[in-house]
């Protein structure tokens, strides 16, 4: 890494265990001090307020004295940065005055006392190399001169130095780079200056270049204030980084203690200003839980002498005397409205036996007319009765019909009124829905082609059989399918379908008549009740509604899909035989 160097809801609960009562029934959930939260699972888990309270005073402090750990130990390594920095300018400006001396006095150094001239090997760039090496004998801090194109081995650059002379070459108002190389007991801090060619250099190092000097090496025909190469100062910072950890355990070890000792002093404050008075609050709201009304004063004594408790006190005091005089009134009030339903229950029971009762009466009487009326009519019409104009034919027909109309209307009431009083059981076996639906299209069928419309039935060869009563089946398949009929405009289409899905079979009844309104989807389905669509077409309201009884008595469901104008689908499933029992 280079641097470049620029100028929770409360809830009042009892102890687990103790049973708690409220306005003198038992409450399911007991009381105690507090805070609810949920579980992963959806269980409610409960956590007390000392416990939310302590552990939010210890994040903060935490947190605070954390943060204040971080900044202080940021703040010393900046300090010993800028320490390590300042040390090695001063390396630096030592040996650069040194090199300066020595260059301005090789004459002084290369000639004897009579003026001869006799080179001593003792330019800038030896003698900085020697004092670096007895530098780093007597140190830790070792430095050396460098160049990208050296005369010497030693003074090959590594690659710090190589970017560091790079840039120095890029910028030439660089003063200096600063960084670190290696890691852990290996991490040096890495500090360079540029050297600057000056005239006292150019002997050894200006023009021409090629030639060459004093000492025997070629010259690098630099001129002055070009860049000469580079003070290299390496700084182990070992002993920094123990001082570091030293001082960082010292602080960490005094958070810890004053942490400590602050949660201690908070929780005790805690326990005796916050918990106990709500402890003793929870006792008397437990009390009044109970049933009993009145709150003894020696229990209240300690909430009285806190500003803060007091006028609680009272209020509870006053809730409890209010609650008093509600549940007094409360179980006037339940004990008049359960003799009130009692007497209306026993009524409807009544009314729902006459209601019955008169049904079958009714049902009953009309039969026996309608069944001579039926009978003598089909007497009449025989080929063997007597002769008849086709005027009187004409009557007869419309009398049978209307009387075998209204038979069937009288057979639904019977069917609806036992349905609606549990009376009727079912048969159920093994049915084969292909041959119900059969059945029932052979009775629909002359219907349908009196209308003009289309029946299509579609039933896949490997349905299942389902557990159902068969004449039922039958009976809710004619329903669904005359109805669909009677819907269904003149040259229109039905279509029956089924399918298995899971343990249920599905039959489906499609129609293209008018449609039915979403608001009329569950209306349909009620006994004596019609749709818009009914009213205008006429009906008893006892089809669909003996449908739906008869499909969820068998465990199924019955529904319809319908929009005006679209038509309407009627779907009903039955469980598969010997598939899981459904309950209706």
């Amino acid at each position: 890494m280079w641097h470049e160097w620029c100028m929770s809801p409360w809830s009042l609960r009892a102890p687990k265990g103790q049973a708690s009562r409220f306005m003198g029934k038992h409450v399911a959930e007991p009381y105690d001090l507090t805070m609810n939260t949920t579980a992963p699972g959806g269980e409610p888990v409960h956590t007390s307020i000392a416990t939310k309270f302590m552990i939010g005073v210890t994040a903060a402090l935490v947190t605070v004295l954390g943060v204040n750990l971080g900044l202080d130990i940021r703040q010393q390594r900046a300090q010993a940065e800028e320490d390590l920095r300042e040390q090695a300018r001063m390396v630096a400006t030592q040996v650069i005055a040194m090199r300066e001396f020595i260059a301005r006095n090789q004459d002084r150094i290369n000639r004897d006392s009579h003026g001869h001239f006799e080179f001593k090997y003792l330019n800038p760039a030896a003698v900085g190399r020697g004092v670096g090496q007895i530098f780093a004998e007597m140190s830790d801090y070792q430095y050396k001169q460098t160049r990208l194109q050296v005369r010497m081995a030693e003074n090959m650059p590594d690659a710090f130095e190589v970017e560091a002379l790079r840039r120095f070459a890029s910028n030439p108002d660089l003063a200096e780079v600063v960084g670190y190389t290696g890691s852990g007991q290996d991490r040096v801090f890495r500090y360079m200056v540029p050297l600057k060619m000056e005239a006292s250099c150019l002997p050894c190092h200006g023009p021409p270049a090629g030639e060459p000097d004093i000492a025997g090496y070629p010259k690098e025909g630099l001129q002055v204030g070009e860049l000469a190469g580079a003070l290299s100062i390496t700084i182990p910072t070992e002993r920094f980084e123990a001082r570091l950890t030293q001082s960082t355990r010292s602080r960490a070890t005094v958070i810890v203690l004053a942490t400590g000792l602050s949660l201690a002093l908070i929780g005790f404050l805690n326990h005796q200003l916050v918990a106990r008075p709500l402890a003793a609050l929870a006792g008397v709201t437990r009390r009044i839980g109970q049933g009993r009304w009145e709150v003894p004063e020696e229990e209240v004594r300690d909430l009285r002498a806190h500003q803060e408790t007091s006028p609680l006190v009272d209020a509870i005091q006053a809730m409890s005397d209010e609650l008093q005089a509600l549940y007094r009134n409360l179980e006037r009030k339940v004990a008049e409205r359960t003799r009130q339903l009692q007497e209306a229950h026993a009524d409807l029971e009544a009314l729902h036996r006459s209601q019955t009762e008169f049904y079958s009466a009714m049902t009953h009487e009309f039969r026996t007319p309608l069944t001579s009326i039926i009978g003598f009519s089909q007497l009449l019409l025989s080929p063997g009765g007597d002769p008849l104009t086709p005027g009187q034919r004409e009557h007869l027909k419309d009398i049978l019909e209307s009387a075998q109309r209204l038979l069937q209307l009288v057979n639904d009431l019977l069917d609806a009124s036992r349905l609606q009083a549990g009376q009727m059981p079912l048969r159920i076996a093994a049915v084969d829905l292909g041959e119900a639906v059969q059945e029932a299209l052979a009775v629909v069928r002359p219907l349908a082609q009196q209308r003009e419309i289309t029946v299509t039935c579609h039933i896949p060869a490997d349905l299942p059989l389902v557990a159902a009563d068969d004449l039922r089946v039958l009976q809710i398949l004619l329903n669904l399918l005359s109805n669909a009929i009677k819907f269904t405009q003149v040259g229109g289409e039905v279509a029956l379908t089924a399918e298995a899905r899971s343990d249920l079979v599905q039959v489906s009844v499609r129609d293209n008549g008018p449609g039915i309104p979403p608001e009329d989807h569950e209306v349909i389905f009620q006994l004596f009740r019609r749709g818009s669509a009914h009213e205008r077409t006429g009906g008893s309201g006892l089809g669909l509604a003996l449908a739906k009884l008869l499909v969820e008595l068998h465990g199924g469901r019955i529904w319809v899909e319908s929009r005006p104008g679209c038509g309407s689908t009627f779907h009903f499933t039955l469980p598969v035989h010997g598939g899981e029992p459904r309950c209706p």
